[in-house]
């Protein structure tokens, strides 16, 4: 019986590992930014509902640096922060797409939400959600 407490107590107590990119495939679009930035905070502010509704994470760095993530997960910074130099050298932000694949990129002066939110409603998947609100 003190085996199977210990064990319990054990599974309860060993932290979830980290998340990757990869477990948040199908689930998650990701937007990652790696710029000077006064917060991500200024940018999300009163959009909740419309990053909801697009099943958005945001994960931010500031000079390579990991500062957060919207979900506040535990994650693994150097993936994701090696997707956006693998895309470009010079990339400040890049989308993920629920597929995994990298749909945009760009520099800070061209980061624009809207422009993503824009982006996004022009997705396939994403038109299918907008057809059907409650089958994905």
């Amino acid at each position: 019986m003190k085996a199977f407490v210990l064990l319990i107590y054990l599974f309860i107590m060993v932290p979830d590992p980290a998340k990757t990119i990869e477990d948040y495939k199908w689930e998650k679009r990701i937007v990652i930014t790696n710029f000077d930035n006064e917060k991500l905070d200024a940018f999300l502010e009163g959009k909740e509902r419309s990053i909801e509704e697009r099943k958005l994470l945001f994960v931010e760095f500031e000079h390579d640096e990991y500062i957060r993530n919207t979900l506040q997960d535990e994650i693994d910074p150097a993936g994701f922060l090696e997707t956006v130099t693998q895309k470009s050298p010079t990339a400040e932000w890049v989308l993920i797409g629920l597929d995994g694949g990298v749909k945009a990129s760009g520099k800070r002066k061209d980061f624009s939400l809207d422009a993503i939110f824009h982006l996004i409603d022009q997705m396939p998947m994403r038109q299918s959600e907008i057809d059907h609100p409650n089958s994905l």
